[in-house]
């Protein structure tokens, strides 16, 4: 089992004093890195692998590029990480987060309809291809992903929808985002705990199906993310309970979201426990 964290909202100058902690839980680090962050991250990269941490750069666009990799930020967005790569070809991983642009998704939540736009899904497909075919040549290569494409019967429907092609990348894994808290807070009373437990259960097993030896899931959320607002877990509880399942459904890679909320929400180890604890009992001896 591999166990890793997003790093997003945690700032720079904090990490290091975390960086003992993922080692001894032996979590890696994905850590999210913003175009006018390039200067600082070489540094926080080679410390985290001196502390015994693999590390992996996630690249996020400003919001008002669309923040995360998708048609629309097409163009800027593989710049980006091409610039990254560049200034930290050390790095262990390089981490895609194909999501829809940050403000159409921030209409979606508050219940006003977002047409995504696909109309230049094609040639946006394809540059993501090459790109991602060129950077997997030196780095290992992950993709996060929204949890309706693991429902995705055949063809790209959903990712044209979306604009979010994922399964054409040549990547090692597809991290499916099945967020229990956010399936029973965004819901509005349709989806209690128990059932949002569920829809993670079905999420792992879909994933299986959907993207076979590549699947991983990622989960959450213990704190609140891109959009400030998102709801979170009780209690580390929660947490352990939905790394059970996804182990139950044969997910060989979980990632949690984010190490920012483990920080703010004390005691770490109560949150890094809960999450290594049942994936290391799920292991075959």
């Amino acid at each position: 089992m591999r166990l890793r964290v997003w790093c997003e909202t945690l700032p720079f100058e904090q990490l290091p004093a975390c960086l003992p902690l993922l080692a001894r839980y032996r979590v890696d680090l994905l850590l999210a890195v913003r175009p006018w962050q390039l200067s600082e991250i070489g540094e926080l990269v080679r410390r985290a692998q001196g502390e015994g941490v693999f590390t992996g750069v996630w690249p996020m666009l400003a919001d008002e590029d669309g923040r995360w990799a998708n048609a629309r930020s097409c163009d800027k967005f593989i710049a980006f990480t091409d610039a990254l790569i560049a200034d930290v070809p050390f790095a262990d991983e390089v981490a895609i987060d194909l999501e829809p642009p940050i403000f159409q998704l921030t209409k979606w939540i508050r219940g006003r309809p977002a047409r995504m736009q696909a109309s230049d899904y094609g040639d946006a497909r394809d540059a993501y291809v090459a790109a991602t075919r060129r950077w997997h040549a030196s780095h290992r290569l992950t993709t996060a992903v929204m949890p309706m494409l693991a429902f995705e019967v055949g063809g790209q429907w959903m990712q044209r929808v979306l604009g979010t092609p994922a399964t054409p990348l040549d990547v090692d894994r597809h991290s499916v985002m099945a967020y229990s808290s956010l399936f029973e807070g965004w819901s509005r009373g349709v989806v209690n705990r128990r059932r949002a437990e569920q829809l993670v259960a079905t999420c792992a097993r879909f994933a299986r199906r959907r993207f076979g030896e590549r699947a991983a899931l990622s989960l959450g959320c213990v704190g609140a993310g891109a959009f400030g607002s998102e709801p979170a877990y009780r209690d580390p509880g929660e947490l352990a309970r939905d790394v059970t399942l996804a182990c139950a459904a044969g997910i060989e890679e979980l990632a949690l979201f984010d190490l920012g909320g483990v920080m703010r929400r004390p005691p770490a180890d109560a949150w890094l426990e809960a999450f290594t604890a049942p994936a290391r009992d799920s292991a075959p001896r």
